[in-house]
């Protein structure tokens, strides 16, 4: 039996939402958009213009909650906890009218999945360190497998996640 060495803290949130609102817009209803690393979310999201952004990158969110995405990563229960952690603030974020963008989750049933051509993904990936070829076909097939479990719809572009996304208000 596995013992979980990291003990979480679910804290106050509203400082960090705070700050979050001067960047980002809150909506009437939030979304969440989920994609394997290396497809260009963060470019995405940094590259909105206007003074206040529509969607959030998920890293930069969870980063300032207090979630360590890579922590414990050999203890299965810590992982599992960790990432389970993602789920409750993506739904959290969702529920105050945020548009999230991001890959982190442990079964959440996001709005919209990303998935670009394999040729495109291995492209952006080449700038990522931390990726390789292995890597990202062990991803596409995780999220791939993911949408299937959830029917969650699958796009190729960003920009056509979010084209469905408006189209549901």
């Amino acid at each position: 039996m596995s013992k979980v060495s990291s003990k979480f803290m679910f804290v106050n949130g509203s400082k960090v939402y705070n700050k979050f609102n001067k960047k980002y817009k809150k909506h009437k209803k939030g979304y969440v958009i989920l994609g394997p690393p290396g497809i260009g979310k963060s470019t995405f999201v940094r590259r909105q213009e206007g003074e206040l952004k529509d969607w959030i990158d998920a890293d930069d969110l969870f980063s300032k909650l207090g979630v360590k995405w890579h922590q414990n990563e050999n203890n299965r229960d810590d992982f599992k906890l960790n990432y389970m952690r993602c789920d409750y603030m993506l739904e959290q974020s969702k529920l105050l009218g945020y548009r999230i963008i991001g890959a982190l989750f442990w079964e959440y049933k996001a709005d919209a999945v990303v998935m670009p051509p394999i040729n495109v993904h291995r492209e952006y990936a080449k700038s990522r360190p931390d990726l390789n070829k292995k890597k990202v076909d062990v991803l596409r097939k995780l999220f791939r497998d993911h949408a299937k479990k959830f029917k969650i719809p699958i796009f190729e572009t960003i920009e056509d996640a979010i084209i469905y996304i408006n189209k549901k208000k």
